[in-house]
């Protein structure tokens, strides 16, 4: 699929170089629909319906991808996604267990804030070639060994997706298929068993979520504001310190990759 609409991406989604950019070529974005649509689709046949509550954010991403959409709809897609993931999965029991009354809301306010957070990160980390891709498929990996094997179709498709994206980045996955990976971890922690499972599965994702997290204390220490774009991400100075985008991704992935094998 992607060889086959990579034109129409370097003609509607082209991505060009700027200030902020890991990158020094216009490169084809966007390229996130293939594993959306396919991955999607073989959840579905499965009886998967988690990528199904995602979509409405990747055809946002896509939107946004095209010709660019407030970030006010943004969010409120991502609000909405994670409504639908929080109540269609085993959060609320999960949850309810644990936690009873005012700290109950305390928790819910916080998971949905942290969930949001993600899908969020998701987008800021996928600035170097084969990065969020490499990490998200190692993390599907332990999900679906652990758990859920409907997973293997998302799987197939992002491995398919990441021999393009990998150092030089022939295309680019885009907004559509960042939040819509964001989302779907979400979902997956969601879908947990007990809140112990739930914890270890937010781990695995620990390389992203650390470098976007101390980068926003980071600013705040500086004074710095957190919602204007920037190029302070760990895996963005290792790169303008002269690494290349595989040896990052390759650090970031093994990362993640060591916290995999321990979860299973």
């Amino acid at each position: 699929m992607l060889y086959k609409t990579r034109d129409f991406l370097r003609i509607k989604i082209l991505d060009k170089p700027n200030k902020r950019s890991s990158h020094s070529i216009p490169t084809p974005s966007g390229g996130g629909i293939s594993f959306v649509l396919f991955g999607s689709l073989g959840n579905l046949l499965m009886g998967n319906l988690i990528p199904i509550f995602c979509l409405p954010l990747a055809y946002v991403g896509f939107l946004d991808d095209m010709r660019g959409v407030p970030a006010l709809l943004r969010y409120f897609t991502q609000i909405l996604t994670v409504l639908f993931l929080m109540l269609f999965s085993s959060f609320k029991e999960i949850a309810i267990i644990h936690f009873n009354g005012y700290l109950y809301s305390i928790i819910f306010i916080f998971v949905f804030i942290l969930a949001t957070g993600i899908i969020n990160f998701c987008n800021f980390i996928d600035g170097l070639d084969g990065l969020l891709i490499s990490c998200m498929v190692i993390v599907f990996i332990a999900f679906s060994i652990k758990e859920d094997s409907s997973l293997l179709p998302i799987i197939g498709a992002c491995v398919g997706f990441l021999l393009w994206n990998w150092y030089p980045a022939k295309v680019f996955m885009g907004d559509v298929g960042s939040t819509f990976l964001g989302a779907l971890y979400v979902g997956y922690v969601f879908e947990s068993s007990d809140l112990s499972t739930a914890i270890a599965k937010l781990l695995l994702l620990t390389p992203i979520l650390a470098d976007c997290i101390s980068c926003i204390f980071r600013r705040l220490i500086l004074g710095q504001n957190i919602f204007k774009a920037h190029k302070l991400h760990l895996y963005q100075r290792l790169n303008q310190a002269g690494w290349n985008h595989a040896i990052v991704t390759i650090i970031y992935s093994s990362s993640c990759l060591i916290l995999s094998l321990s979860y299973v």
